[in-house]
């Protein structure tokens, strides 16, 4: 990846000056600290640039933050930035997301070893989640929603269906793991039923509000409340798989 020439075009739009895509020092470096949360804040850090003699220009730091972090991390940092700015200039964009992702989609993929997700994954996967609706961010707020479900169904499979690893579709998945919990409380006596079978309905309605938000659809924006709820359905949903895992 030519990193210069990809920063180039996301710096074009947050240097957008007097629109919501816009971002100042400290905005900036607040949508950093979800990835990085060592982050040092804005005056701290340009105090340390000032020290050092090294440039306080936005242009400049910004490059450095981003260049410092690991590239798996990058990745994430832009798709992040690309969220943010798409509903206020989609064809710029459009063009970011083409030329780091080519054709692929920039929706963060999930690929996590079996014994990944615990309490504390799950717990910071939320908070992510905090972080992005607090800085109203709601689009990436769904996406990381949509992405924590899938991470946790997928570690199930792996851990307790191990022949139908093949299946990778969140809704499937979900019906697949809804399944084998039915099956474990059958055995241990009665059961409130609908409290498992939520999980595939719950899935759906999660998997249908990010859909309908997605980044395909420049000119939509989601909702608070529905980042929120989203939010809150997926720790619901977390933690009972946790149970199980």
């Amino acid at each position: 990846m030519n990193w210069l020439a990809a920063y180039s075009r996301l710096f074009s739009i947050l240097d957008k000056s007097g629109t919501e895509a816009y971002h100042s020092g400290p905005s900036f470096i607040k949508v950093i600290k979800q990835f990085d949360a060592g982050q040092a804040d804005y005056t701290l850090y340009l105090d340390d640039r000032n020290r050092k003699g090294l440039s306080s220009s936005r242009k400049d730091f910004y490059w450095d933050i981003l260049q410092e972090l690991d590239e798996s991390l990058r990745y994430d940092v832009y798709r992040t930035f690309i969220d943010i700015v798409s509903p206020y200039f989609p064809k710029e964009a459009d063009e970011l997301k083409q030329y780091i992702y080519g054709s692929g989609n920039p929706v963060p993929k999930v690929k996590v070893p079996s014994n990944n997700w615990n309490s504390g994954k799950l717990n910071e996967t939320i908070n992510k989640i905090d972080n992005a609706i607090d800085l109203s961010q709601y689009n990436h707020a769904m996406t990381l929603s949509y992405t924590c479900l899938e991470g946790l169904y997928k570690t199930y499979v792996h851990k307790n269906i191990s022949q139908r690893t093949n299946v990778t579709d969140l809704l499937p998945l979900s019906k697949l793991v809804r399944d084998d919990i039915e099956q474990q409380l059958k055995q241990t006596g009665p059961y409130p039923d609908m409290m498992v079978k939520s999980i595939s309905t719950l899935t759906n309605a999660i998997a249908n509000s990010r859909n309908g938000f997605s980044d395909s659809h420049f000119d939509q924006d989601s909702y608070k409340w529905l980042a929120s709820y989203n939010r809150d359905l997926v720790n619901s949903i977390g933690r009972l798989i946790l149970h199980f895992l």
